[in-house]
């Protein structure tokens, strides 16, 4: 099947998956019939009106948030799996989500309400410290990984030390913040992280030749032509940037980095080219698919859809873990 094809499969496929999670949710206001009576003649009655409000403030927001925190992970997995060339690279695992997490906990403690900043410099730190240290073990990629690892758990740990101090009633949302959630999220948020997504998407696929040179190794990709420096540099800053924002919009989101490019590598092959969009619409349709799980699996209960990634990505880790030995 031609890569064409196979991402314009892709598309439709996160479409539908899309439309499904908007028509779906505890309410019964909102399916199918009423959400195309909408879209064809407006809210016409009461019920109609009812139902336009659950559309354009509570799920089609929701459902867009999940989509573009999504593709932006997948964006930051495929980018840092390039660059250290290994498949357990990503934003979650690498501590770059982690690093956002501090930074935005601490503006909570602050009294900020606006997180975005400090979730990035935050992130922005963690990869200032994974660059230094890529210069200094460049040669040992997994040491370097496992270097990621231990900064996640260190921001972890400052992190769980910060919010045991907030009063306990604010304790709750801040937990579930950081376990990753869409809810009560709005069309800010929405604003803050399509745009970045499609930025993103963008500049990833425009280096598409790059990347794929590097996976020929860090010095034949420099006798090719690429500045590898210049491309570690950047493509860290844009995974941990992609990351911050995502942390400030919706808390720790973990494994979707991991898993998208890795199932979109298998839809429509190695090539860059290619794969940058299919990563993005496969890490979309995996958040959605969670947030739709996280609100629809437990009667009256929301989990958090970092719950969910997480419990998908531990099966896929030790599957990956597998399949490798």
């Amino acid at each position: 099947m031609k890569s064409s094809l196979r991402l314009v499969l892709l598309a439709v496929a996160t479409a539908a998956l899309s439309v499904f999670a908007v028509c779906t949710g505890p309410t019964a206001l909102l399916d199918f019939t009423r959400l195309w009576d909408l879209l064809r003649s407006g809210p016409a009655t009461p019920e109609l009106e009812r139902a336009a409000i659950v559309l354009w403030e509570l799920r089609l927001p929701r459902v867009l948030l999940a989509a573009a925190a999504g593709a932006n992970l997948a964006i930051g997995g495929l980018l840092l799996q390039a660059i250290f060339r290994n498949p357990l690279a990503e934003p979650y695992l690498l501590g770059l989500s982690s690093g956002g997490a501090l930074g935005g906990v601490i503006a909570l403690a602050a009294g900020m309400t606006v997180l975005t900043w400090p979730a990035l410099a935050g992130s922005l730190a963690v990869a200032a410290i994974v660059l230094l240290l890529c210069r200094r073990i460049a040669s040992d990629l997994p040491s370097l990984l496992l270097a990621g690892v231990a900064l996640g758990a260190l921001a972890q740990a400052f992190t769980t030390a910060i919010i045991l101090r907030f009063d306990p009633g604010a304790l709750r949302s801040i937990l579930f913040w950081l376990m990753g959630s869409f809810s009560g999220r709005g069309w800010a948020e929405v604003w803050m992280l399509a745009p970045s997504a499609l930025a993103g998407g963008l500049i990833a696929w425009l280096l598409h030749r790059p990347l794929d040179l590097l996976a020929l190794g860090g010095e034949s990709a420099h006798h090719l032509g690429v500045r590898v420096g210049a491309l570690q540099t950047g493509g860290i800053v844009l995974a941990a940037a992609l990351a911050a924002l995502t942390v400030a919009a919706c808390g720790t989101i973990g494994f979707v980095g991991l898993m998208a490019p890795h199932l979109a590598r298998r839809l429509a092959g190695p090539n860059h080219a290619v794969s940058v969009p299919a990563c993005a619409m496969v890490g979309a349709m995996l958040t959605v698919g969670s947030d739709l799980a996280a609100r629809t699996l437990l009667a009256g209960t929301e989990l958090p859809v970092g719950v969910v990634t997480g419990a998908l990505g531990c099966l896929f880790f030790l599957a990956l873990l597998r399949q490798k030995r």
